[in-house]
């Protein structure tokens, strides 16, 4: 016999080790059997997004709750009330002047108002008031009636003087003077109050026991003007 040995066989490759796997999960872990009532399960919410700032010119609040443009005033400043009648603001004007010199504005209330106008003021004297008329218009009368006029509108103010005929009631000739207004309104007082005393029951009894006659009156108060009203006046915001 002869001993052959037979050829190697190779050895069965060893099935590949897999690595060992820790705690794999298929499905997602169970909460506890009580439910979530903590919240502590529940997954956390994405925070809000920050709206974007409006613009300036769109902002609700701007547009509804801007301040509104305030009302024009009655006057820039002074002492003029652009309510009250023309006659009534000249008159406030004159007393202006009268607060610097008392013969100017006598002069200037013997003058016929033309107008009132933004910054300048006309009067018109007829030939028979001529000296008022040089002592407003004349030498440094224009400049001091012209400093009060201002003062008086809160607006440099300007003046000017023309010529108008004696006897004129024409619109265009101004209005009546407010010397000639208060002449007329005196002598309307003075003949009022003339007859109130005249019929007098106490003055016409003492008549009757004298036998004595009244041959004169003299009324020494003046009829009183309601004061002007001021520039800060609330306005009328009645409909």
């Amino acid at each position: 016999m002869t001993n052959v040995r037979p050829p190697p066989q190779a050895r069965p490759a060893a099935p590949p080790v897999e690595a060992p796997v820790d705690d794999e999960r298929l499905f997602p872990e169970e909460g506890p059997a009580d439910g979530c009532a903590s919240g502590e399960c529940l997954p956390d919410a994405p925070p809000a997004p920050i709206p974007a700032p409006e613009p300036e010119s769109v902002r609700p609040f701007d547009v509804h709750h801007a301040s509104r443009p305030a009302a024009p005033p009655m006057a820039a400043s002074g002492r003029d009330n652009p309510r009250r009648p023309l006659q009534d603001r000249w008159r406030s004007a004159v007393d202006t002047v009268k607060d610097t010199s008392g013969r100017h504005a006598k002069s200037l209330a013997s003058g016929r108002l033309l107008w009132i106008r933004e910054g300048e003021v006309a009067v018109a004297y007829p030939p028979k008031d001529a000296f008022h008329k040089t002592t407003v218009a004349g030498g440094n009368g224009r400049a001091l009636v012209e400093k009060a006029l201002s003062e008086h509108f809160g607006r440099p103010t300007k003046l000017v003087v023309q010529d108008c005929a004696d006897g004129d009631t024409r619109p265009e000739a101004g209005m009546v003077s407010l010397s000639a207004q208060d002449a007329s309104d005196r002598a309307a007082y003075e003949k009022s109050t003339e007859g109130r005393v005249r019929a007098h029951p106490n003055l016409r009894a003492a008549l009757r026991v004298l036998g004595g006659e009244i041959e004169h009156i003299q009324v020494y108060d003046l009829p009183t003007r309601p004061a002007a009203v001021p520039t800060n006046e609330s306005p009328d915001e009645s409909p």
